[in-house]
């Protein structure tokens, strides 16, 4: 009798115990959306600062947008690509380079990122393995 009580104490413990821990799981963060309109505040490549606006349309697979420099110069962004926490933005810049920004969205909600200016671009052949 003694066995089988410790033996329901322990199922019922073992039972509680994952039912709690199912609760607490955190809730997987939404996908990320690209569309809205982004602001930037960041440096150019000679070290001076720049801001503007950052404005993305459409849904997966379609987006489209513009890059608005806070001198008002439109730039056409070319591609957008995303993942579950973040996304890629390329746009051509004026002197022919190609510029890429990169924002990751952090565990805590917030969001951080990064440009560059692609310069040199060397081809390289790919095929899909078989």
């Amino acid at each position: 009798m003694r066995s089988l009580l410790l033996a329901t104490t322990l199922v019922i413990t073992t039972i509680t115990t994952m039912a709690g821990a199912v609760r607490t799981q955190a809730r997987p963060a939404a996908p990320f959306d690209p569309a809205g309109k982004w602001t930037y505040a960041t440096l150019d490549e000679q070290g001076v600062q720049i801001s503007g606006s950052m404005t993305i349309t459409g849904k997966p697979g379609a987006y489209a947008g513009g890059i608005t420099t806070g001198e008002g110069q439109e730039i056409p962004i070319t591609d957008v690509f995303t993942s579950a926490n973040g996304m890629v933005v390329l746009f051509s810049l004026p002197d022919g380079a190609t510029g890429v920004v990169r924002i990751t969205r952090k565990a805590d909600g917030t969001t951080e990122a990064g440009w560059a200016a692609v310069r040199n671009v060397i081809a390289v052949k790919v095929e899909r393995a078989k």
